[in-house]
């Protein structure tokens, strides 16, 4: 009867330790866990996406018929800073998703700040 009890309570264990070492292996950290270093790193970095995408666009603009095909321009040129965006995030030990998640949110706020400004140029120029 104890026997029965011991291995009972064993296997319901199992899953929960299984589950705790896959846990342990995958080592993703929290946003909530960056340090400001890292923050900041991660800000200078989309700064200078940021810039990269407004030089483009301003230098790049009368050679399209619509501001919208010069950002896309821009954007695409420099696609390879997003990405090790990404990568230097997941490096820090946070999830794919999350660096992702980040990297689109920098590229919607490059397109949206530069946009107002070109049409304002395409219109005076």
């Amino acid at each position: 009867m104890k026997l029965d009890l011991f291995v009972t309570a064993l296997l319901l264990t199992l899953p929960t330790l299984s589950f705790a070492q896959d846990g342990e292996s995958a080592a993703t950290r929290s946003p909530e866990d960056m340090s400001v270093d890292e923050r900041m790193a991660m800000m200078k970095t989309a700064a200078k996406y940021d810039n990269c995408i407004y030089s483009q666009t301003i230098s790049r603009v009368g050679a399209f018929p619509d501001i919208r095909q010069a950002v896309d321009f821009a954007m695409g040129e420099y696609l390879a800073k997003l990405t090790d965006l990404d990568k230097s995030i997941v490096a820090m030990g946070l999830e794919a998703d999350c660096a992702n998640a980040f990297s689109k949110q920098v590229r919607k706020h490059a397109a949206h700040k530069i946009l107002p400004e070109l049409t304002v140029q395409k219109s005076c120029g």
